[in-house]
């Protein structure tokens, strides 16, 4: 039985989930997820499923509630894309150190992990794709494996710092560091009509991850280790049985 604990760790509420046979003894994977871990939670039973039939190896997943993900999430502030609302914080680089230096070792001094890079993943969806690919950026000796679903490269001036040029915000400026990918695994997905219907940047959805995508191969990802997937999603349905799911993420 997969077994849920709850944790406060440094502000931030943590829900480690632990495989069935969780044996304290032995080391596990881990990986970090954003948004709660809300996207293992969802399909726990089946994430249990593969585990028990031997189709992936027992992990440690570790979901992070952010405190306000338009701030913990984005590389640094920009206006919002819809008026009256507030703007984007900017706090990722503050956020991914208070999970490298906070977060995880509290996970690893207290729970049966393999703290190795090697064994180390880090995974959301929208800003928390993108603030995954930046945790790539600021701490590739940290994690060696990143999972980037519909992640947010249409956020301000985020394309033009993956594609190498300087970014200037206020009184700071970003540079893509140089990053040695070849031990590290990056999985990477977007909907093939994601954004087509919306009136802001985000229409470039599918545009602007492929464009990333390109530039990742540059950056030296090799290529067992690069998966890039663009689908559509489909609807099942059966006569006596209808689910509309709405998730309403950036």
């Amino acid at each position: 039985m997969i077994l849920f604990h709850s944790e406060k760790i440094a502000h931030y509420e943590i829900c480690v989930i632990l495989p069935s046979g969780y044996d304290s003894t032995k080391q596990y994977r881990t990986i970090y997820m954003h948004d709660g871990g809300d996207t293992a939670i969802q399909c726990v039973n089946y994430i249990d499923h593969l585990i028990i039939s031997g189709q992936i190896e027992p992990l440690i997943i570790i979901g992070i509630e952010p405190n306000d993900r338009h701030d913990d999430y984005t590389p640094w502030a920009a206006p919002s894309l819809s008026p009256h609302t507030p703007m984007f914080g900017g706090q990722a680089e503050a956020y991914l150190h208070t999970v490298v230096t906070r977060i995880k070792p509290y996970i690893d001094a207290h729970y049966a992990t393999n703290p190795a890079p090697s064994h180390t993943a880090i995974s959301g969806c929208s800003f928390g794709g993108l603030v995954s690919i930046f945790a790539s950026y600021y701490y590739p000796d940290v994690f060696h494996q990143y999972i980037s679903l519909s992640a947010s490269f249409w956020y301000e001036d985020v394309l033009r710092f993956i594609q190498g040029e300087q970014v200037k915000r206020q009184e700071s400026t970003y540079v893509k560091p140089t990053v040695n990918r070849e031990n590290h695994q990056l999985c990477l997905y977007v909907g093939e009509l994601e954004g087509i219907y919306k009136d802001t940047v985000q229409v470039h959805m599918v545009d602007y991850t492929m464009k990333a995508h390109h530039e990742f191969i540059k950056e030296g990802y090799l290529e067992p280790n690069l998966l890039f997937e663009i689908k559509c999603a489909l609807a099942y349905l059966r006569p006596d049985f209808i689910e509309l799911r709405s998730i309403n993420f950036l």
